[in-house]
């Protein structure tokens, strides 16, 4: 399913039902950030959300699905057209629980061998190396992301921005602790190497 399509016929739907975006939250107990976020293509609803949604807005959740309204309901729905999407239902569903899944890994241990490194090397105290290690993994979260995302465009200017921003932040951080300027160089031509990419992915 294509994010923005989905977004632009959930907010069809509820602005013909006369609806604000806290009230359709309300219904479905979520946040109207989170029914921003769906209307203007930045994510998809959990699939536990699918029939209520369908239900708030006055379609069937094959109409929802395939983000277009149907003259005839059901007798339009070959089995093919079903499977098909139940099929993108579950890889949503994958991807978020993928998604979820790095955001909580990956930093704690990112986070925890950077301020132990940074401890036993003698460049700074646990704090700094707790810090330090937070923008590390800041950085690492985003080029997974980045390189996991590769035909949702959108996302991935975002994830870029999460690397640079975090390999930047960390290199400051690294400069003001005294690290070697041969590592610092090397963090420069990293940084640099990142947003070519970004810049031309």
């Amino acid at each position: 399913m294509d994010p923005e399509k989905f977004g632009a016929f959930v907010a069809l739907c509820r602005k013909e039902k006369n609806m604000t975006q806290l009230e359709l939250a309300q219904e479905l107990k979520v946040t109207d950030k989170a029914v921003s976020r769906w209307e203007r293509g930045k994510g998809f609803p959990d699939i536990s959300l699918l029939v209520p949604l369908a239900e708030a807005l006055d379609i069937t959740v094959l109409e929802l699905m395939n983000s277009e309204k149907r003259e005839k309901r059901m007798e339009d729905f070959s089995e093919e057209n079903i499977k098909d999407m139940v099929i993108h239902v579950a890889a949503i569903e994958k991807k978020n629980q993928r998604d979820d899944h790095l955001i909580t890994w990956i930093p704690v241990p990112v986070a925890l061998i950077t301020a132990f490194l940074t401890r036993f090397t003698g460049h700074g105290s646990l704090l700094a190396g707790l810090l330090l290690g937070g923008l590390t993994a800041l950085a690492v979260v985003g080029l997974v992301l980045f390189v996991l995302d590769r035909k949702d465009n959108t996302s991935r200017k975002a994830y870029g921005i999460l690397m640079l921003l975090g390999t930047g932040v960390t290199l400051v951080f690294l400069y003001l602790m005294g690290i070697s300027t041969l590592l610092l160089l090397g963090g420069l031509f990293l940084l640099l190497c990142i947003t070519t990419f970004v810049a031309f992915s």
